[in-house]
């Protein structure tokens, strides 16, 4: 009789585990939501060590941005998945896989940090997820309302202001 409790106590206590894990994973939303695709291939034409254009690039007055869906129409078009219509680049303070183990394969991989428009130059400064979490920097010109150019990617940051964004890229983001 005793080893029969012990049987049944054992039944219902695997019960409970199995059942908290699956409540646990609907609630995260985990099998729940279709995989992000990939984002669209951004050829930059350097990513080199900033030469004097790449330096002063962040010269001059930036109006700051530090929501995806506020990115410049060719910027946003870039950084969403190919074939569909969800943001590779979670907003600041979102959630986004910052390592290789993926738990959500919903999340980006990527998460803004801030961005800045300037005329025709634009900047996105976002953290990259993956083997070792990067922080990286972009630089594009704004050909048309529609249109941009890739100018430059590189490793910088992470920077916590436009002020501090400047500082690296002129020191050759060496961070």
């Amino acid at each position: 009789m005793e080893s029969r409790n012990r049987v049944v106590g054992i039944v219902v206590l695997l019960t409970l585990i199995i059942s908290l894990g699956g409540l646990l994973a609907l609630r995260a939303g985990i099998g729940n939501r279709k995989p992000l695709g990939e984002g669209q291939l951004i050829q930059f034409e350097s990513t080199s060590t900033p030469d004097d254009t790449v330096r002063h690039f962040l010269d001059g007055d930036f109006e700051l941005i530090k929501n995806v869906a506020s990115l410049p129409r060719p910027i946003l078009k870039a950084f969403t998945e190919v074939g569909g219509s969800r943001p590779v680049l979670a907003n600041p303070g979102k959630r986004f896989e910052a390592t290789d183990f993926i738990v959500d394969s919903s999340l980006p991989r990527k998460r803004l940090i801030f961005a800045g428009v300037s005329g025709s130059k634009c900047f996105i400064h976002y953290e990259q997820g993956g083997l070792g979490l990067s922080f990286r920097v972009a630089f594009f010109e704004l050909t048309s309302w529609n249109t941009m150019r890739a100018l430059w990617l590189g490793y910088c940051g992470p920077a916590k202001d436009i002020a501090d964004l400047r500082s690296q890229v002129r020191a050759g983001c060496s961070r």
